[in-house]
């Protein structure tokens, strides 16, 4: 007597598109936490200069941008009034939802003794909201930017 083999082939099918989809799911596995949420396109939204916790200026038309890549931080903004240049390049780390830029190349009106920024970040979707604070005799400044993600 001879034995036939029946085959499944809904269970067939079902192995195959699992494995498949196991092979794409491995293949562009990218741990979360390896995932850099600084890294992209940049473009200020809102600019608030604050000083003992009251707001001296709010602006949603300045221009600024930053680009983070491969631990490497750019950014350039219109100039100022008075016509001084802002910009800086250097590295960055981002951990602990805080940002440390070291800049070395930046505009004249950079240039100071200190030139490493602890930025502490908040982030939602596609924004992401930076406080620098700083004093300056018996006053505390904080200017907070908002950035959106451009790319």
């Amino acid at each position: 007597m001879k034995k036939t083999s029946i085959q499944n082939p809904v269970g067939t099918n079902l192995f195959l598109v699992l494995l498949i989809l196991l092979i794409c799911i491995s293949c562009n596995d990218k741990n979360v936490e390896d995932l850099n949420p600084m890294e992209g396109v940049w473009e200020l939204s809102h600019f608030y200069h604050l000083a003992n916790g009251d707001t001296l200026i709010t602006d949603t038309a300045k221009v600024q941008h930053k680009i983070y890549l491969n631990g490497h931080v750019i950014w350039n903004t219109d100039p100022a009034p008075d016509s001084s240049e802002w910009h800086g390049y250097g590295t960055y780390t981002y951990k602990n939802d805080t940002v440390i830029e070291i800049l070395t190349s930046m505009s004249k009106s950079m240039k100071s003794d200190n030139n490493k920024y602890v930025i502490p970040i908040e982030h939602s979707n596609n924004s992401y909201k930076q406080v620098n604070t700083y004093r300056n005799n018996d006053t505390i400044y904080q200017n907070i930017e908002i950035y959106k993600k451009l790319d």
